[in-house]
């Protein structure tokens, strides 16, 4: 199994140092005492900003990948999606029907004019 990068189960505010010092194979203490550091050597924003980033985008340990969304229709055409790129038509009268009242109001239009 692939090694990832997840947080700790030992949290002492977000897992984030915890996390890293377990992906590492290094001592926790020791990378939070560094990460403090830095943090606090930084002027506290850059620091503070990429904790908080990495706290959003680290998983937590054993969470599984979310799988896609799969959408039933197209959003732009609104035809049924088979996932393979074959979309297909549900109802060619539905269309027909349509383009008449577009026709329609087409001619309305110009017939006013």
């Amino acid at each position: 199994m692939q090694k990832r990068l997840t947080k700790s189960q030992n949290k002492i505010l977000a897992g984030v140092f915890g996390g890293i010092a377990d992906y590492f194979n290094l001592d926790p203490a020791w990378v939070r005492i560094i990460g403090a550091a830095l943090i606090i050597f930084t002027g506290f924003f850059p620091g503070t900003a990429l904790y908080i980033i990495a706290a959003m985008v680290m998983p937590e340990p054993n969470e599984v990948a979310p799988k896609t969304e799969r959408h039933k229709t197209d959003y732009q055409t609104g035809r049924p999606n088979t996932m393979n790129g074959n979309f297909t038509k549900s109802d060619d009268n539905a269309d027909s029907d349509h383009d008449d009242e577009d026709k329609k109001s087409d001619d309305n239009q110009n017939s006013e004019n």
